[in-house]
């Protein structure tokens, strides 16, 4: 009985995956019909402009979108809730406000298909598009919040290469400190909003929007594939 609703499943897999592609090439203004290579080419060519495009400015949009989402998501003022209520010597709730912060960060990599990379030499920053392959330098300030797993140890600030040796890190657990960088941030993404065009922004949304249509159509492509793999299982099998 099982067996039967878990292939009924997999069956609607494949009709939302064809509805899917038809809705996808009325986005894309084509009538002909496609193969699922070609559909997949067509999404990460339609990355690699925007990727393109957007070249110079990746270190300002991943900030710009973590601090988007360290709003949107409740985890500035989970940071907040727990500085407020921090009692000396005890760290109760600090991982689970880690943790939500770190989602955060990683949320933005997956959410443009980037991996981060250092270099050997530590010579330069990178991210690289998993789509595309394309490496996309960023800045020291990006770079430290992707690779900084506790948000509470604050870097000194400016280009570490220009820092004297014995410049330290600092632990930031003051009220003050995160009511004002929430502040701060808050005025960043004003800025970042305000100091653009709205064609800007707008290709920015477009960018995310292709990005997800490729997610999507990778996700379901790999089902349909599994699905596909069962059945020639189960035929052989009755063979």
């Amino acid at each position: 009985m099982s067996e039967n609703i878990n292939k009924s499943d997999l069956l609607t897999i494949e009709d939302f995956f064809e509805k899917f592609k038809t809705n996808l090439k009325q986005d894309l203004n084509i009538y002909e019909s496609l193969d699922d290579e070609e559909y997949q080419e067509i999404l990460t060519s339609i990355i690699k402009e925007y990727e393109s495009e957007f070249y110079n400015d990746f270190s300002d949009i991943f900030i710009y979108n973590y601090y988007q989402n360290l709003l949107n998501s409740g985890v500035m003022n989970q940071i907040i809730e727990f500085v407020r209520n921090k009692v000396a010597l005890n760290n109760t709730g600090k991982e689970d406000v880690l943790k939500a912060e770190r989602t955060v960060c990683k949320d933005i990599l997956y959410l443009y298909g980037f991996e981060f990379i250092q270099e050997k030499d530590n010579s330069e920053n990178k991210l690289i598009s998993k789509i595309t392959g394309k490496k996309i330098p960023i800045n020291y300030l990006a770079a430290q919040i992707i690779t900084n797993d506790d948000v509470f140890f604050i870097p000194p600030k400016g280009d570490p290469k220009l820092r004297g040796p014995h410049v330290n890190y600092t632990i930031e657990y003051g009220l003050d400190y995160w009511l004002k960088y929430k502040e701060q941030i808050s005025n960043y993404i004003k800025k970042f909003e305000k100091s653009h065009p709205t064609d800007y922004i707008d290709d920015l949304n477009d960018y995310r929007y292709w990005l997800n249509k490729y997610r999507v159509f990778t996700n379901l492509l790999n089902q349909t594939n599994t699905l596909k793999e069962m059945k020639e299982g189960e035929k052989h099998v009755k063979n």
